[in-house]
């Protein structure tokens, strides 16, 4: 009887269109057991159909925290996801409990998570950009333990997820908190919150259609240092330039950008941001995969030519560097076909 193959030698595919067991099957996957290294102490709840509170939550990952995010909806709490935190058994760090709800959650979800024995937190203000704002408060107050992390913020736009959908990778990689925009105005909230904390470097993420020169200019008007933006020509485009940027000052970005070098990235399809961060704490753990956008049917041409750029020559022997991947989703979001060009794209280069 013939296996269905899902995996490549170069490949690993979560099998998976629910961005909830995405969610359960990448921490299952990162803490294999109950003894494993570094396991989460905050588990951070997002709900899953609305992508600027799972993006804004992501920041809450980064250490000291030591939080894991896991998407869900606003209604119910899932039965794997109660299960997996019965198995996680998280204690709570930082000041935070166990548990941290990010969005507007029915009473009912934090009312199942009480009931299993977990002191919970929800943050949820009057609308997103409060939210985020709060959220930002409290990841300056639980400082990240990284370089950029306590001195960074981003500014994305609230009109669509594609264009940011690497940020809240980044977030969860550096503590960096996330902020939102309209595509020509700034928030009131947003602004209040820039003058608290004016003295960050401010990174806009998305084209002049996501965020207008306008909005640029209202943000520096507000913040000492000048702001950077980081975009593409499209949103495929956005998620490579991400992944090669690198600020030597503040030393944020990925700084995957060596030829040669080889790496590690995880891929999602453009139009299932929701798999896309139920699958984020990839880079916060293991290879620390920045997240790189795709189509269903079709591998971008940019995304292959900066795959052929980074995957290393071959040797004799054989040898590190070598380049993996993870691909989210079932066939019917990535296809296979796809999958395999990917593989063809981060083998060893074969003069």
């Amino acid at each position: 009887m013939a296996l269905p193959v899902i995996d490549t030698v170069n490949t690993t595919r979560i099998p998976l269109s629910n961005p909830n067991k995405v969610s359960v099957y990448v921490s299952r996957m990162l803490w294999p057991t109950k003894h494993s290294a570094k396991k989460p102490k905050v588990i951070i709840l997002a709900p899953n159909g609305l992508f600027f509170y799972a993006y804004m939550a992501a920041s809450l990952v980064h250490d000291p925290i030591v939080g894991v995010e896991m998407l869900i909806p606003l209604n119910e709490l899932p039965e794997e996801t109660i299960q997996e935190i019965k198995r996680l058994d998280p204690e709570g760090s930082s000041g935070l409990p166990p548990i941290v709800l990010v969005g507007p959650f029915k009473r009912c979800v934090a009312e199942a998570v009480e009931r299993l024995g977990y002191k919970t937190l929800t943050i949820c203000e009057k609308d997103i950009f409060e939210t985020s704002a709060r959220v930002a408060i409290l990841r300056k107050r639980i400082i990240p333990e990284s370089p950029d992390g306590p001195i960074s913020l981003f500014i994305v736009s609230v009109s669509q997820p594609y264009d940011s959908l690497p940020v809240p990778y980044y977030a969860t990689h550096s503590g960096v908190p996330i902020l939102f925009t309209h595509p020509d105005r700034l928030p009131h909230a947003t602004a209040l919150i820039l003058e608290k904390l004016c003295d960050n470097v401010v990174y806009t993420v998305g084209n002049e259609c996501l965020i207008s020169e306008q909005v640029i200019q209202q943000i520096s008007d507000i913040v000492q240092p000048p702001v950077r933006r980081i975009a593409g020509r499209n949103p495929f485009e956005t998620s490579v330039e991400f992944a090669a940027y690198y600020d030597p000052e503040t030393k944020l970005g990925w700084n995957r950008n060596r030829k040669g070098r080889g790496d590690a990235f995880t891929f999602t399809n453009i139009d299932r941001w929701d798999l896309g961060i139920a699958a984020a704490n990839f880079a916060h753990h293991g290879k620390h995969t920045p997240l790189l956008l795709t189509e269903c049917d079709e591998l971008p041409p940019c995304v292959r030519n900066y795959l052929d750029f980074l995957r290393p020559p071959h040797r004799m022997p054989p040898m590190p560097p070598f380049m993996h991947s993870f691909i989210i989703g079932e066939q019917r979001d990535i296809s296979f076909q796809t999958q395999t060009k990917i593989d063809e794209h981060i083998q060893m280069e074969h003069k």
